[in-house]
């Protein structure tokens, strides 16, 4: 699978074992690209009033007791009521105020002080640009908490206050791709780019939607309560096969081993064999399945049987999981692992491009596996990854137990790399863990190290 816009990020192979990548997907790259427009103005606080006031920076709120302030304007501006230049230092208060409690993180109580200070007076621009940059801050907060919905509310409220703000229409964009609202979403980005083409990846995102929009606009809808399953409708079922039973069974099986059922309905999209490979151009012939924040599959037909199928579904669900787990910041080599883990449990792995990779000493070094997952890489380089990543999370989950991958899960969600997060969870020295790891598969494949 897939879970970003590249290979390495997650794929599941054709006739090898299915592999995607956990997808670091549109949403990681779009908080990381609104993060840049959310830091608030104090700048029209400067102007007047300079003896009362001084300007609020969000990330170090000013010492200035301005609710003290605020209410002293307030009885000032009760005894002179025509008095403009005494109600102008009381707005830009209210606007200091706003921007103090806005980077002490109490952003519902910052947003009432900038609206008070825009009511006050509304022909101060600034005042304007900071409440929609609030709002889109809160947008941006509720959507990395999966709370779409407040989300959405957030970004109505920014666009009415500022209606040129590019990235509240980015976000919404995304928040409608991600529910399969393909028209929505193309509208809602080419405002943002009319308003700012130089917002990152939007041009890219644009031109994905344009391009999947004339086959997905036409797909049926499945209706299930965990899964909004999409579907080409000449494409005919093969009897015995019903993705809603495979997807509630990888939601079941997969959830329980990371205790973990997300609320959020996943959206699924079911393309022919000639549908896959016509949207998804930049990928190798060996990815069978994605994850770019939806679940991407083809349906079984002569070239891919139902198991095949059905092992796609567990390692993309699996990717969907640890995407959710980790905020998208696992390393990609044990994300695929635990993809083709949770793709082969129960089955005896084959291996067969690690075993003779093991034969000949030719083990990828566990710092170097992430760069195999790779469009440039050859499908043999690939496999291997693919592999020895598998291999390892199954080490680690027989030999710890997978309480201990959800141990590492929670410390890989932190940003910590794997040299660091794993020694102190598994207290084991990093080199020694890599050389306990290549003894158990010596042991469990009956192959001995190669003689110097």
């Amino acid at each position: 699978m897939d879970s970003g816009a590249s290979v390495t990020q997650g794929c599941a192979r054709g006739e090898m074992p299915d592999r995607d990548r956990p997808t670091a997907g549109a949403r990681t790259w779009l908080l990381v690209m609104l993060g840049i427009a959310t830091g608030l103005d104090s700048s029209a606080t400067t102007t007047r009033a300079q003896e009362t006031t001084a300007p609020a920076q969000p990330e170090e709120p000013a010492e200035q007791d301005w609710a003290s302030v605020i209410g002293k304007l307030r009885q000032q501006v009760y005894q002179r009521p025509g008095h403009p230049a005494t109600r102008k230092q009381l707005a830009i208060a209210h606007n200091n105020y706003g921007l103090q409690l806005a980077g002490q993180g109490q952003l519902a109580q910052a947003v009432l002080e900038l609206q008070e200070a825009l009511e006050i007076d509304p022909t101060e621009p600034g005042f304007a640009q900071n409440l929609a940059q609030l709002h889109l801050r809160i947008a941006q907060q509720a959507y990395a908490e999966g709370h779409e919905p407040t989300a959405r509310q957030a970004i109505e409220r920014a666009v009415a206050v500022n209606p040129k703000q590019a990235s509240a229409y980015a976000l919404l964009g995304q928040i409608e791709y991600n529910v399969q609202r393909l028209k929505e979403a193309r509208r809602a980005w080419e405002t943002a780019m009319q308003l700012d083409p130089t917002l990152p990846n939007l041009k890219a995102q644009l031109d994905r939607v344009v391009a999947e929009l004339p086959v997905e606009s036409k797909f049926e809808r499945l209706s299930q309560v965990w899964f909004d399953i999409r579907y080409t409708e000449r494409l005919e079922r093969p009897a015995g096969f019903d993705i809603r039973d495979t997807l509630l069974r990888a939601r079941r099986e997969i959830g329980g081993d990371f205790q973990s059922w997300p609320k959020q309905k996943l959206v699924v999209l079911v393309y022919s064999a000639e549908q896959f490979h016509q949207l998804r151009q930049d990928t190798p012939e060996w990815v069978a399945g994605q994850f770019d924040g939806k679940i991407r599959v083809p349906l079984p037909d002569k070239n891919l049987d139902k198991a095949a199928v059905t092992g796609i579904l567990f390692h993309e669900y699996t990717h969907a999981l640890v995407h959710q787990l980790t905020d998208n910041r696992c390393p990609l080599w044990f994300n695929e692992g635990l993809a083709e883990y949770e793709r082969w449990k129960g089955q005896e792995p084959a291996w067969r491009t690690l075993r003779p990779a093991l034969a000949a000493g030719a083990l990828l070094p566990w710092d170097a596996l992430t760069s195999q997952f790779s469009t440039a890489a050859s499908q043999v380089e690939v496999s291997l990854a693919y592999e020895q990543a598998h291999s390892i999370v199954h080490y680690l989950i027989e030999r710890y137990g997978f309480w201990r991958i959800r141990q590492l899960l929670k410390a890989f969600a932190n940003g910590s790399p794997p040299e660091t997060v794993m020694p102190a969870q598994l207290h084991v020295k990093w080199p020694k863990l890599q050389e306990q790891w290549e003894t158990w598969l010596r042991e469990r494949t009956k192959i001995p190290a190669p003689r110097r």
